[in-house]
């Protein structure tokens, strides 16, 4: 057996590694919590509602349920990356926001090590706080006079990860994900000449597991069933105080807080018959782990349903570029959204579909996507229409003299 080497593919992990943490979103309550929680915004089934507890393939890096990565070609290198753009519009009580945003969403590598065990490294983006807006209020004491605070937000916590994969049985896998969070937030006010700035870094390690069984029920007929288990862990934040009065600055180191970062558990299911592949997931978030300072916004646990389903007519065999396509759609529910405001709850749907084509040595996969939040009492209503790309390389890495 001879391994041809490529090195240079190490680089994708790279460059840009910074980028996780860049502007990822333009909401203004990612200023609670530790921000806007980043999902949706990177891999191969963006298209199919995101669905990847029961999902595998030759060319699929899942490493939501890392015990997939048993299914990739044992003779080659994937390396993968994504990114996103996206327009982002918010109402709450008659207040409008909009802003555009956009960046590279995840950097990811995998391949076996040895016969039934595979590996995986990657870099993603694990929460995002993007916001800027005024308020005007009237001087207290001072009738027809009034001040403006500026309150703008920018940062978030990345999410570095080593993902080991077992062949246990031919039909069982199993997995885990081994990561390590961290990143620094800042949150500013700025009154006239006086401004108040708080700067935060987290970082935590995590660590989630994944269980599949694969197996052949008839010629054009496979089933795939799957879970994952998520544990809970508690980030550290590091918090420092900076005041700026005119040219006069004092900064402070502030009290240790802590943050529990939410436990998960899900199963999943997908059916490969004949060209159609069909992918259902369940998974529930114990989001109540969080707290916000501002007792308006409260976090609750939040109950996920994802389906998806894809056609993908004659695969690598046909000469025609269409019929080597494949066509994807997917539908996501969540009920209740993970944040309330001001006591009202609500839901999130998305939806969601996608082309992927061969490129040189890979695929490239696209999708478009419409996500919506709707809160009661109008306290917030969110529409997000998206786009996201990733290209998933695949390089032989190993070859057999015959």
């Amino acid at each position: 057996m001879r391994v041809t080497k490529y090195g240079w593919l190490l680089g994708l992990l790279l460059p840009l590694s910074a980028a996780a943490q860049n502007v990822m979103t333009s909401s203004p309550y990612s200023m609670f919590g530790i921000g806007e929680i980043t999902t949706g915004l990177y891999g191969s089934n963006t298209a199919m509602g995101g669905v990847s507890t029961g999902m595998r393939g030759k060319m699929l890096l899942n490493m939501d349920n890392p015990a997939a990565l048993t299914a990739i070609d044992t003779c080659r290198l994937l390396a993968e990356v994504s990114a996103f753009a996206k327009w982002e519009m918010y109402r709450s009580k008659g207040d409008d926001n909009q802003a555009f945003t956009g960046n590279f969403s995840r950097f990811a590598m995998a391949g076996r090590i040895i016969p039934r065990w595979y590996m995986a490294a990657g870099l993603t983006p694990y929460s995002s706080v993007g916001y800027y807006f005024q308020s005007t209020q009237e001087l207290e004491g001072s009738p027809g006079s009034y001040y403006t605070s500026v309150f703008s937000g920018d940062g978030g916590l990345s999410k570095v990860y080593l993902s080991n994969a077992f062949q246990v049985l031919p039909s069982l896998s199993v997995g885990v994900n081994l990561g390590y969070i961290f990143g620094n937030m800042t949150q500013a006010e700025t009154q006239s000449t006086m401004a108040i700035s708080q700067k935060l870094f987290g970082q935590s390690f995590t660590a989630d597991f994944g269980v599949q069984y694969s197996r052949r029920l008839g010629r054009e007929l496979n089933l795939t069933l799957g879970a994952v288990y998520g544990l809970p862990q508690t980030m550290s934040l590091e918090k420092t105080k900076t005041m700026t009065d005119n040219s006069t600055s004092t900064s402070s180191n502030m009290k240790k807080v802590s943050q529990t970062l939410p436990q998960y558990i899900g199963a999943g299911a997908s059916v490969e018959y004949k060209k159609m592949t069909y992918a259902l997931d369940y998974m529930y978030r114990q989001y109540s782990s969080l707290t916000s300072a501002d007792t308006r916004v409260t976090f609750h646990d939040s109950h996920e349903l994802r389906a998806g389903a894809c056609y993908y007519p004659d695969g690598y065999s046909s000469s025609s570029i269409w019929q080597r396509m494949d066509y994807k759609i997917g539908l996501g529910l969540s009920s209740p959204y993970y944040m309330h405001v001001r006591g009202q709850s609500g839901m999130s749907w998305r939806v969601s579909a996608g082309l992927g084509f061969p490129l040189m040595n890979g695929r490239l996969h696209t999708a478009f996507f419409y996500d919506r939040v709707d809160l009661s009492g109008n306290a917030l209503k969110r529409g997000i229409t998206g786009f996201t790309v990733t290209y998933t390389l695949s390089e032989l890495f190993y070859k057999v003299k015959l």
